[in-house]
C-alpha cells in the first residue's frame, strides 16, 4: 500500500511543489518517499511507499522501466504478479527488480491497455508513456484503491487522498450540493463524485487517458469501463458448496503473498471467520485480530475466540468503549477528508492500528455481504418477492399510508413497512439511505442544499445502476448490482482504506478477488437469501469449517453500540451529538437538535443523521469550505 500523486502540466513544474503534495500523504508510505520529474518538466510523478513486496530499495517508486520509456506511480498489490512475470519472461521481457511494480510496466508494455484484464489484485495507478506521450490511469474492478483527479488551469492532478491536492494554487473548495445530499443520505459520498465541485474519484474498474502534447494543455478522455460484474445472468443455475470453498482456497493463497509478516481480522462472524478458515487450510499460519464492546449485544469476542482456537490463531483481542471516541473522531476527521458517516470506522481504525503492532498485511472479509447478499435487507427483499403474488400493490401502499400516518419518525417499522409500499427504485434507494430519507432531508434542507434536492436525489444513483443490471434479475441480485455498485466502493472499501492508511497496514479483502466475485456474482439470488436468513450459499459451503452455532446465529455486523451511547444524556458521547450553528446555511439545526432529544428519549432512532451531522460539522470547521 502506497500514496501516489502528479501533475501533467502545459507549463514546467517546480517538483519541490509535488514534493509537498506527496508528503501530505505520508502515513500511506513511511518506508520511503520519491519523485519523478520529465526531462521537459511537463510531469512529475510522486509516491510515499509502504514496502511490502521486494524491500530492496530498488523496488522504490516512482519507477522508470529499463529503457526509460515508462514511468510509474502505483498503489496496490498485484496479488498474480509472479504468474505474469513468468509469461512475460517467456516473451523476452528482462527484469531487474522482483517486485509487482516493474510486472506491472511490463504488462503494459506487452499488452497495453488490455494489461487490465490480466491483473488479479488491487490497484491504482498513473503510468506515463513517454513515447506515446501520454499517462493512463486505472483503478481496481472493486474500488479497493482510491484515485482522486482534477483539471486545474493548464495542469491535471491526481492522488490517492483529496487533502494532498487542497494546497494546489487555483484548485477550489466549493461543494458538490449533490454529493452533500449522497453524503446526509447516504453515509458517504458516491462515485465518481467526491465532496468538492472540482475533484473527482476514478470509479471502480475504469481507465483514463491525458494525451499531453509537446505545446498545448493535457488533454483529458472520457473515464472507460474495462470490466463489469453482472447479478443474475445464471438464475436457475446452482453453484455447489465444494467449488466456492476451491475458491476461496486458492485465493486465500494467493492474497497471502508478502514479505512482511501477515495476518486476518477476525470480527466472529461468517465472513472474517471464513477467511481465518480459508487462510489457516491453505496451509499458513495465522495471527487475528479482533475488536469487543462490553455491551454484550455488540460484543462478538466469544465467537471469534471459538474460530481462534479450532485454527490455533495467535489471538489478540482489544475492546473500545466511549471515552474512546473523542481521540478517535479527532484522529479520523484528518485521514477521511470527505465527510463519512460510517461509525463503523471508528472500531476499525482500533482494529487496524493494534493488528499494526505485529503485522503489515491483513486479510478481511470486506465485501462478503454485497456479494453473498447478507444484510438483513436481502431478507426483506425474500420476504417482499414472496409477498408480491398475494399481496397487491394497492395494498401495501395502503398499509405503508397507514405506518406513515401512526408511526412516529424514527421508527423501524414505519420505515420498513412504508418501502413495501414503493417501486423497485425508489424501494432498493429508500433502503441506502441509512441516514436521512429524502422526504426528511427535504424538510430540514436550507439555503444551496435545499436547491439541490430540487433536482437530485439518491433514487437518481440508484437508477443509473439498474440500466446495467438484467431486465429480469430478481430483487436480491438487483440489490447486489446497486450495493456492489454503490454501498462497497462508497462505504465499505473507504472505510478500510482510510482506517487502514491512517496506520501504514495494508488490508486485503479476500471476498473482492476476482475469482471470488465472478463466482459470488454467478450465484443466483434465491440461492443466496430467503425471508428468515441471508447469505445461505456462503453458510452451506462453509459449513464443514466452522460452528454451526456461528453459522446460524442472527447476523450482528461490526458495528460499535453508537445509538446506545447517543442516549447517555451527561456523556460526553451524548452532548456530542449536538450541532454547532456552522451547518444553519445548509440544515435547519433547531430541527436537528429536536431529533438529538428524541433519540435521546429513547422515542425514535435517529443515530446516522445525527451522526453524520456531528461529522459535518466538524468537517466544516476543519477544511474551511468556500
Amino acid at each position: 500500500m502506497c500514496g501516489i500523486v502528479g501533475v501533467v502540466s502545459a507549463a514546467p513544474i517546480d517538483p519541490r511543489e509535488v514534493e509537498r503534495l506527496r508528503d501530505r500523504l505520508a502515513h500511506r508510505g513511511p518506508d520511503h518517499a520519491g519523485i519523478w520529474l520529465s526531462a521537459d518538466a511537463r510531469i512529475c510523478l510522486g509516491h510515499r511507499r509502504l514496502a511490502i513486496i521486494d524491500l530492496d530499495a530498488r523496488a522504490n517508486q516512482p519507477m522508470v522501466s529499463r529503457d526509460a520509456r515508462f514511468a510509474i506511480t502505483y498503489n496496490g498489490e498485484i496479488y498474480n504478479h509472479q504468474a505474469l512475470r513468468r509469461e512475460l519472461q517467456r516473451d523476452g521481457a528482462a527484469f531487474r527488480t522482483e517486485s509487482d511494480t516493474e510486472t506491472l510496466i511490463e504488462a503494459y508494455r506487452r499488452w497495453g491497455t488490455g494489461c487490465l484484464d490480466r491483473l488479479s489484485g488491487m490497484f491504482a495507478f498513473a503510468l506515463w508513456d513517454a513515447q506515446e506521450r501520454r499517462l493512463f490511469c486505472a483503478r481496481d474492478r472493486a474500488g479497493e484503491k482510491p484515485f482522486y483527479w482534477a483539471q486545474c488551469g493548464d495542469a491535471f492532478l491526481f492522488a490517492s487522498e483529496p487533502k494532498a491536492l487542497h494546497d494546489w494554487p487555483g484548485l477550489s473548495r466549493r461543494v458538490d450540493h449533490d454529493a452533500l445530499i449522497d453524503f446526509l443520505s447516504l453515509g458517504y459520498v458516491a462515485d465518481p463524485k467526491s465532496i468538492w465541485r472540482d475533484l473527482r474519484k476514478l470509479a471502480p474498474a475504469h481507465s483514463l487517458a491525458v494525451e499531453l502534447d509537446e505545446r498545448s494543455r493535457p488533454t483529458v478522455g472520457e473515464p472507460r469501463r474495462y470490466w463489469s460484474l453482472v447479478f443474475g445472468k445464471n438464475r436457475g443455475k446452482a453453484v455447489c458448496a465444494e467449488r466456492i470453498r476451491a475458491t476461496l482456497l486458492a485465493a486465500a493463497d494467493e492474497m497471502s503473498i508478502a514479505d512482511v509478516p501477515l495476518g486476518v481480522f477476525l470480527s466472529g462472524g461468517v465472513d472474517s471467520s471464513s477467511v481465518t478458515a480459508a487462510l489457516s487450510l491453505s496451509g499458513h499460519a495465522v495471527r487475528s485480530f479482533t475488536i469487543g464492546f462490553d455491551e454484550p449485544d455488540y460484543d462478538e469476542r466469544a465467537w471469534a475466540r471459538q474460530v481462534a482456537e479450532r485454527y490455533g490463531t495467535e489471538h489478540v483481542e482489544r475492546t473500545v468503549a466511549a471515552n474512546d471516541l473523542p481521540v478517535l473522531k479527532e484522529l479520523l476527521d484528518h485521514h477521511f477528508d470527505e465527510p463519512f458517516g460510517d461509525y463503523s470506522s471508528l472500531p476499525t481504525y482500533v482494529l487496524c492500528r493494534e493488528a499494526r503492532g505485529a503485522i503489515t498485511v491483513a486479510l478481511s472479509g470486506d465485501g462478503a455481504d454485497e456479494l453473498f447478499a447478507g444484510y438483513r435487507k436481502y431478507q426483506r427483499l425474500a420476504r417482499r418477492a414472496e409477498l408480491a403474488g398475494v399481496l397487491p400493490m394497492g395494498v401495501a401502499r395502503a398499509l405503508a399510508s397507514a405506518a406513515d400516518a401512526v408511526l412516529p419518525e424514527g421508527s423501524h417499522w414505519r420505515r420498513t413497512l412504508g418501502q413495501y409500499g414503493l417501486d423497485v427504485a425508489p424501494m432498493l434507494a429508500d433502503m441506502l439511505c441509512v441516514g436521512a430519507p429524502t422526504a426528511l432531508l427535504r424538510r430540514i434542507a436550507r439555503g444551496e442544499l435545499a436547491r439541490a434536492l430540487a433536482h437530485y436525489s439518491p433514487l437518481h444513483l440508484v437508477e443509473q445502476v439498474l440500466a446495467g443490471a438484467p431486465a429480469d434479475a430478481g430483487l436480491i441480485d438487483t440489490m447486489r448490482h446497486v450495493d456492489f455498485a454503490l454501498t462497497l466502493p462508497g462505504d465499505m472499501l473507504v472505510k478500510v482504506d482510510r482506517a487502514s492508511m491512517a496506520v501504514a497496514l495494508e488490508v486485503r479483502p479476500l471476498f473482492l478477488q476476482r475469482d471470488v466475485m465472478e463466482l459470488a456474482a454467478s450465484i443466483p439470488g434465491e440461492d443466496l437469501a430467503d425471508r428468515s436468513a441471508a447469505k445461505l450459499a456462503l453458510k452451506d459451503a462453509v459449513r464443514p469449517w466452522l460452528p454451526d452455532a456461528l453459522l446460524d446465529r442472527r447476523k450482528q455486523g461490526f458495528a460499535l453500540p453508537l445509538p446506545h451511547w447517543l442516549r447517555g444524556g451527561d456523556s460526553a458521547e451524548g452532548r456530542g451529538a449536538d450541532v454547532s450553528n456552522a451547518l444553519a446555511n445548509w440544515i435547519d439545526v433547531d430541527a436537528v437538535r429536536r431529533m438529538a432529544r428524541s433519540h435521546a428519549s429513547g422515542a425514535a432512532d435517529f443515530t446516522q443523521l445525527l451522526y453524520s451531522c456531528s461529522v459535518l460539522d466538524r468537517w466544516v470547521a476543519r477544511w474551511q469550505p468556500a
